[in-house]
């Protein structure tokens, strides 16, 4: 098995999984203080690892590594583990699946790429399983906030904004400087953020709490630091759609996850599921010359 399909794989299975830990820890603490955990976490966990890392990065790079740090990471992290509370771990799974349309569109409108045939019509079969995952799945069940919804679609925004930026701004940096130095970038304001979200007050060490801080902790180590690191090597080593296409893949994880959980899976959903597979299998059959 090529290099490229054993990142996708092991991506898809991490941040599948990661979304049942913010669930659970969305339960010991808001939104917004575990998104600021996780990138506080994430930001020390890194800095021993990647502070060398750092010194490849020049003034050039400063500019796409801000806009991946607010656009891609800080603001994302508050938008997605708020979603996950209000509507759920498999809706936010599934709409955070438009990832690889909206790596198309913005590659195209913004930054000048080509995509082949085969791209396009996986991108379709996907999209197809997962129209189909929405209209036969009980979506937003018991939520009645609609709302939260868009902001699961702008994070999708965001991180596809984020590969694009490290396929055309950032492809002279190794994937550890990218993200050492996107999380550098985002300690401060995720620490002013804790401390405005009056985390520092409400922690009493209950069992809830230290259950919660765990499951950030497990997030931000394996969820969040590793996976960004293997993340951004694959945007390095394949295209922009194939490494966005990893949010095809984890609805299919989120349903697993579930059937162990006593969840239902219907026949419909493991249709949609197999057509996503599908669509990343043709859309990546024939890779354009310049993804390599």
């Amino acid at each position: 098995m090529q290099k490229k399909w054993v990142y996708l794989l092991l991506l898809a299975f991490i941040w599948g999984t990661s979304l049942f830990f913010i669930k659970k820890a969305t339960l010991g603490f808001d939104g917004y203080q575990v998104g600021a955990l996780i990138m506080v976490f994430s930001a020390f966990i890194l800095l021993p690892f990647g502070f060398k890392s750092l010194q490849k990065v020049k003034k050039k790079h400063f500019s796409a590594l801000l806009i991946i740090a607010l656009f891609s990471t800080f603001i994302p992290s508050f938008m997605f583990t708020i979603a996950i509370g209000k509507v759920g771990v498999s809706i936010t799974s599934i709409l955070n699946s438009l990832t690889p349309l909206n790596t198309l569109w913005l590659g195209v409108v913004f930054f000048g790429m080509k995509f082949s045939k085969n791209q396009l019509i996986g991108l379709s079969i996907g999209l197809l399983g997962l129209l189909i995952y929405f209209l036969t799945g009980n979506f937003y069940q018991g939520s009645g906030e609609y709302i939260w919804s868009l902001l699961v679609v702008f994070s999708s925004i965001g991180y596809a904004l984020n590969t694009n930026l490290i396929m055309t701004k950032l492809r002279d940096l190794d994937a550890l400087s990218i993200t050492t130095a996107t999380f550098l970038i985002t300690l401060i304001p995720a620490l002013l953020v804790l401390y405005y979200a009056d985390f520092f007050t409400i922690y009493e060490h209950t069992p809830r709490q230290q259950s919660a801080l765990l499951y950030i902790l497990f997030k931000a180590a394996i969820g969040t630091a590793f996976a960004m690191v293997v993340y951004n090597k694959l945007v390095q080593i394949s295209s922009p759609v194939f490494a966005s296409s990893v949010t095809y893949l984890i609805p299919v994880v989120a349903l697993v996850w579930g059937y162990f959980d006593n969840e239902i899976i219907n026949t419909w959903q493991f249709i949609a599921g197999i057509l996503i597979l599908l669509g990343v299998y043709i859309g990546n059959r024939q890779e354009p010359q310049n993804a390599n």
